[in-house]
């Protein structure tokens, strides 16, 4: 399949801790956002459409094309709906099985870049027009949680009702109740992931990784020396607690918490990666400007 990984110089990992390649499948698209849907579909977020991905049959089925611009983010919500965010400044939620689009919520005036769900039927999301709103699905409001003259490109969504924000050269910590600013560390970051273990990985436009621990406070607990070239753009996290990452480049990286002096670059992909998913059973999945969807495991 072409797929192969590579060890930098100075790092050692044991033969089989590392992922491979089972499948690659040629698909002519573009998708810059995906997520598994269960174990066995994968819902890929592209230009003017969104399309589905068949892990049993190996096939592409479209979910829909009545989508104008990019879809930037995507979301499984517990009912089992998935909510896309993107160009058109939409939330658009849909029903998967009937492949159809249920309702869309409109209020933001610019490009979506990230939705999380928060509970009881509440949506987080970020847009280029400088706002981070929190919608109820229930009646289809909205309010602003922060707006400020500054972009917000992604959110994880804490425990105990609080959230981060990466809004420009800063990460914010909000208390989503109250809506006061707790604190505020100044590193620029693109991708945010909620750990297992309750820390937080944030992926830096420069093109390292930190590992983040929150209280009242943004602490960094854990920089790694080198990294990609580019901005982070997605971060997953595999069952032995490694992280992978991609960013706007080719490769991908697999990085040790134990071991921040290393990196571990995971090739086969010949253009830029353009997004990525965790799928269950310790797989993953990732498209590229190659037009190929991988799955590693």
């Amino acid at each position: 399949m072409g797929c192969t990984s590579e060890k930098t110089k100075d790092v050692i990992i044991e033969e089989g801790n590392y992922p491979v390649c089972r499948l690659s499948i040629d698909i002519n698209a573009e998708f810059d956002c995906m997520i598994a849907y269960d174990s066995k579909r994968i819902i890929l977020g592209g230009k003017d459409k969104i399309d589905i991905f068949d892990l049993s049959t190996k096939e592409v089925s479209s979910l829909s094309t009545d989508i104008k611009g990019r879809i930037n983010c995507l979301t499984k919500i517990p009912d089992g709906k998935v909510i896309s965010g993107g160009q058109d400044s939409k939330l658009k939620v849909w029903d998967i099985d009937k492949k159809e689009c249920l309702y869309i919520l409109e209020g933001h005036k610019s490009i979506i870049w990230d939705i999380k769900y928060l509970s009881e039927d509440k949506l987080i999301s970020a847009s280029d027009d400088n706002t981070c709103k929190i919608w109820n699905l229930k009646d289809k409001t909205s309010k602003i949680l922060y707006s400020a003259k500054r972009h917000i490109s992604c959110i994880a969504v804490l425990k105990n009702n609080r959230v981060l924000l990466a809004a420009a050269k800063n990460v914010l910590l909000f208390d989503l109740e109250t809506k006061d600013q707790i604190s505020c560390l100044d590193i620029t970051v693109w991708s945010l992931k909620i750990l297992k273990d309750g820390k937080i990985a944030a992926g830096l436009g420069n093109g390292l990784l930190y590992i983040l621990e929150v209280t009242d406070e943004i602490i960094v607990k854990t920089k790694f020396a080198r990294g990609h070239k580019t901005n982070i753009n997605f971060i997953i996290e595999l069952n032995n607690g490694k992280i992978v990452t991609c960013s706007d480049e080719e490769n991908l990286i697999l990085w040790d918490r134990n071991d921040p002096e290393s990196v571990y670059f995971i090739k086969g992909h010949t253009d830029i990666v353009t997004s990525m998913c965790y799928i269950e059973g310790n797989k993953f999945a990732s498209f590229s400007k190659d037009n190929t969807l991988k799955i590693w495991e």
